[in-house]
């Protein structure tokens, strides 16, 4: 039974839960209030009307018996403002009535028996006052309040009783208009609570809504920002940064297969052509069309130089992949003009047909690179230059400083690049049809290898016209990062 409760109870929703729980707890409070209010209001009813006997009884008990009914008819005797129900009686030492004086309303009405009240009696009773009852055929009539005292002017005493019947009247009327009114604001406060919770829930639809799109694909996203420090605010805070975490990961993983299907894809296309020379040479030789010493070394030359081929683009593709990861970088701080100076004179070693020069007005400059990384970039910007610079020209690398940030130029006086291509040539395995073809001997991955590096160390490349004519390769780096 317990568990079938339990169970019922998970499946409300948290809005009727809180309901539930906000109106019963108000119903309790609305109960126990009035339960004391009911109390205190008796206590209060029942003072005052004790007040009020003991005040008539104490201003009886002076008077002359035989003289009371007298001055009551007449009018002479004042007495306090008691209800219209009243009854008061005088009694003589054994309890027999002697007197009695009733409201004008009250004639004819059962009274209380008064015989137990000996003077003996009233004495031990020590004027508190007490309640008493009238039955009429074994079932009771009516309750009284009532107060007795012994006279000063006589053997007797004197009761004053008034029925309890009206102030029980007043509490049952007031339980029923406090019970209505409590019915009442039940309700409203119920659908306060209701539209309260609603509107309070509302922003949970939200997070539904973004969950559900999430789920879709759409991991872009986001729940609404909600300022302050509320308990919704902080949860679409926390939500949106693990959507933010998800998103990343989820880009994370898309970029690794796009690096994966782009680096086979450019390796199947680039590796095709040597494969193909090498395999149509090996089946040349197989099948003894290659027969004398000179054909046989010219054979073997091609098919190594091919090889070698494959294995520059087989690195150039990993050192491209690789450097898809930031983390790949290993940074340290080092002197970018020591790094020009180094690349220059590597470049001036490997092609002697033009000349290589650094001009810098620095002495030193220093910034947090990966040193091995950034000579790459600048030996690839050198040949490059000098694969497509006239003979005997100069290819000039450029180092200065701009505010925040350092700035490389490789300038050369070639035949320039088109403003159309400046930006492909830094796309991978890009040729442009006059210049950038196999027979120069580049691969098409240079320059893209030079973009992913700058772009690593959080920097930017382009290409721009050289003055005069020719391509000036542009790199700007920061110096802190």
């Amino acid at each position: 039974m317990k568990k079938r409760v339990l169970a019922a109870w998970e499946r409300i929703s948290l809005r009727a839960k809180l309901t539930t729980l906000s109106v019963g707890l108000i119903g309790l409070l609305l109960s126990i209030s009035s339960a004391g209010t009911v109390a205190l209001l008796s206590t209060y009813l029942q003072q005052n009307t004790d007040n009020l006997l003991i005040a008539t009884a104490n201003q009886l008990r002076e008077e002359n018996p035989l003289r009371l009914e007298i001055r009551a008819t007449t009018g002479d005797l004042t007495l306090p403002a008691l209800p219209s129900d009243y009854y008061i009686a005088i009694l003589d030492g054994d309890g027999n009535q002697f007197l009695g004086l009733v409201s004008a309303t009250g004639g004819g009405r059962v009274v209380p028996n008064f015989s137990t009240l000996t003077l003996d009696a009233v004495l031990d009773l020590g004027g508190i006052p007490f309640d008493a009852e009238v039955e009429i055929d074994g079932q009771r009539d009516q309750s009284w309040r009532m107060v007795a005292l012994p006279l000063q002017r006589a053997n007797g005493s004197v009761v004053v009783a008034l029925p309890t019947n009206s102030n029980r009247q007043i509490i049952q009327e007031y339980g029923v208009i406090g019970g209505r009114f409590g019915i009442f604001l039940l309700v409203l406060s119920g659908l306060s609570i209701w539209l309260t919770i609603t509107s309070a829930l509302r922003p949970l639809k939200e997070v539904e809504r973004t969950a559900d799109a999430v789920k879709t694909g759409k991991f872009s996203s986001r729940l609404v920002t909600r300022h302050g420090k509320t308990e919704i605010g902080r949860l679409n805070k926390a939500l949106n940064s693990m959507l933010d975490s998800i998103e990343g990961a989820v880009q994370g993983r898309d970029k690794t297969l796009e690096q994966m299907r782009r680096f086979v894809s450019d390796a199947s296309h680039e590796l095709r052509t040597p494969l193909v020379t090498v395999r149509g040479y090996a089946e040349l030789y197989r099948m003894g069309a290659i027969k004398n010493k000179k054909d046989l070394a010219e054979a073997m030359g091609r098919i190594e130089s091919e090889a070698v081929r494959m294995s520059g683009l087989v690195e150039s593709l990993l050192t491209l992949t690789r450097m898809d990861e930031l983390e790949n970088l290993e940074r340290h701080e080092r002197d970018l003009i020591t790094v020009a100076r180094q690349s220059v004179k590597d470049a001036s070693v490997a092609n002697q047909k033009v000349s290589f020069r650094l001009s810098t007005s620095l002495d030193e400059l220093k910034l947090m690179i990966d040193p091995d990384r950034i000579k790459q970039v600048f030996t690839n910007l050198l040949a490059n230059a000098s694969r497509f610079a006239p003979e005997s020209s100069e290819v000039t690398l450029e180092v200065a400083k701009a505010e925040d940030r350092a700035i490389v130029k490789v300038i050369d006086r070639g035949e320039g690049i088109p403003e159309s291509l400046r930006e492909k040539v830094f796309d991978r395995f890009y040729r442009a049809d006059n210049s950038r073809n196999r027979e120069t001997g580049g691969s098409g991955l240079g320059l893209a290898i030079a973009r992913s590096i700058v772009e690593a160390h959080s920097g930017t490349i382009h290409v721009e016209e050289t003055p005069g004519d020719g391509a000036t390769f542009v790199i700007t780096l920061p110096l802190s990062s």
